[in-house]
């Protein structure tokens, strides 16, 4: 496989939600149950923002409004052959779309989670982030633990 066919580009949300809790889906990946934030890819010609209010509607039924980037995170997997640019924006619910979420094979549930929840510690380390004041963030998740891979 070329280089360039395994670089995916993913934008996601972090919706927040007080006292410290961040919306999250469970999805089934590669026959592996995780829980991630909501988003995907962007489709041909849409922006990134577009792309993520999409994508939150089709996977949670919430209409959103996006603001500063929270982070941006690469990811790579010798596991998958395969890396991912993620791009998250933080947004705010606007309201629910009046309708179930759309049938995706890969959600399973739409949950608000605490940031101190195991799921979100194991599967969203960067969450953590958050909180802070210091927005727009790089992370590197190949060059140092998880603890450490904020820069």
């Amino acid at each position: 496989m070329n280089e360039a066919d395994a670089y995916r580009v993913r934008v996601s949300a972090a919706v927040l939600r007080t006292p410290g809790e961040v919306l999250v889906v469970r999805e089934s990946k590669r026959a592996l149950a995780v829980v991630n934030l909501p988003g995907g890819a962007p489709q041909l010609g849409e922006t990134l923002e577009h792309a993520v209010v999409r994508e939150v509607r089709e996977e949670t039924g919430y209409d959103i409004v996006t603001s500063e980037i929270a982070f941006v995170m690469e990811r790579r997997s010798r596991r998958w052959e395969d890396s991912t640019l993620e791009i998250c924006f933080y947004a705010q619910i606007v309201a629910p779309t009046g309708c179930a979420p759309t049938s995706h094979d890969e959600v399973l549930t739409v949950d608000w989670l605490p940031f101190e929840h195991p799921d979100v510690l194991r599967h969203l380390p960067h969450a953590r982030l958050f909180e802070s004041s210091k927005r727009g963030r790089y992370v590197d998740r190949t060059s140092r633990s998880r603890s450490d891979a904020a820069v």
